[in-house]
């Protein structure tokens, strides 16, 4: 298995890709930054929206203990050969609370409470590189029975 832990190549990505019914924790408003290759690199240090929760809180901006936490890129942010594993972005966040089983919360880029891993991974990195047989095709959606075999939660509904 690769190591994960590459040199982060940014903050975020200059266009973001969300989802409106899905909460992204990880995009927040950087000020200051400069773009490289359609990447957000440098910036202040917080975001507006962690800015605005770390004085919703009471604590201080320029004294608050904080973790750099980072996250692997998906295929819609950055494109990722064959054989290589995704792109890291990192974020400083402010830390709220370290939990009993070693995980911390933190404020997210998008100014809400997140938890992360204590190595400073916002979920676990994938290890393995990205193989020609990973994208799209029909077996891997249908398993290989067409549409009627793709699982139903109501039985009687398929009928």
């Amino acid at each position: 298995m690769a190591d994960p832990n590459t040199p982060p190549i940014g903050r975020q990505p200059s266009v973001r890709q969300v989802a409106p019914s899905i909460r992204t924790p990880w995009y927040g408003n950087v000020t200051g930054y400069r773009e490289v290759h359609g990447i957000q690199v440098d910036g202040d240090r917080w975001t507006t929206q962690q800015a605005a929760a770390i004085l919703s809180r009471g604590l201080d901006p320029l004294t608050c203990e904080s973790m750099t936490v980072r996250r692997q890129a998906v295929g819609e942010e950055v494109w990722t050969p064959v054989g290589q594993l995704p792109a890291v972005f990192a974020f400083d966040c402010p830390i709220i609370q370290r939990m009993a089983d070693g995980q911390i919360k933190v404020i997210a880029p998008d100014g809400e409470p997140k938890i992360v891993r204590a190595d400073g991974w916002g979920h676990p990195p994938r290890r393995r590189p990205s193989q020609p047989e990973d994208g799209f095709y029909q077996a891997r959606v249908f398993r290989g029975g067409g549409a009627r075999s793709r699982p139903f939660s109501n039985r009687k509904a398929a009928r």
